[in-house]
């Protein structure tokens, strides 16, 4: 299946409020877009998060308002691990589950919007869990779309679009067109919080 469907289908189902099957065809977008990114990385897991990271940029301004870049959230990763950044929360938690047929780990989930660009983000201290805002399967899909490596990937209709806060990009309009992107994203006027966990932080 071409990336182009993948956004296709996650878009769809944002639509029809299915948000664990738009963000399972959103990691799978990454995972196909970040093997054509970076053809010497034949790790899986290497690959997603390199392209997640090298596109923080981006995903923060259509995830809304927190500094993905900076914050560590107090959750252990796959290893044990105490401490896990973004990408490793994408991948780890939410693509890896969902890619293969797994239900996603206790408290973990993708939230409906409240209104547009009005999202939920819920993050459970005691339960080391946290519910991702609609704006994520966006923010991942859009990523895909601008990524240079795409250039050549068509949907055929331009009814779908992704739509920051002051921009719209219908995207068969876009594909592979990052650098044209990053010059009209309102990246002055972005918040970027960077969150402290430092009072809360788990003990062991």
């Amino acid at each position: 299946m071409k990336i182009a469907e993948h956004i296709k289908n996650s878009i769809d189902a944002c639509g029809a409020k299915e948000m664990e099957k738009a963000m399972l065809f959103a990691c799978i977008a990454v995972d196909g877009t970040a093997k054509r990114t970076y053809p010497g990385v034949t790790k899986v897991g290497e690959r997603f998060r390199k392209f997640v990271n090298e596109h923080l940029d981006i995903i923060e301004l259509m995830f809304g308002g927190i500094d993905l870049k900076e914050t560590v959230f107090p959750f252990k990763d796959a290893k044990g691990n105490l401490g896990i950044k973004f990408a490793d929360i994408v991948y780890e938690k939410f693509r890896c589950s969902l890619a293969h047929g797994d239900e996603l780990p206790d408290g973990y989930g993708v939230s409906v919007q409240i209104a547009e660009f009005h999202q939920q983000f819920v993050i459970d201290i005691e339960k080391q869990s946290m519910t991702m805002p609609q704006s994520v399967t966006y923010a991942l899909g859009l990523a895909c779309v601008l990524a240079p490596a795409n250039a050549d990937q068509k949907i055929g209709n331009n009814h779908y679009h992704y739509r920051d806060t002051i921009n719209t990009y219908v995207v068969d309009r876009w594909w592979g067109k990052a650098a044209c992107a990053r010059q009209i994203m309102d990246f002055d006027a972005q918040v970027r919080v960077k969150m402290d966990f430092s009072n809360v932080w788990p003990s062991s």
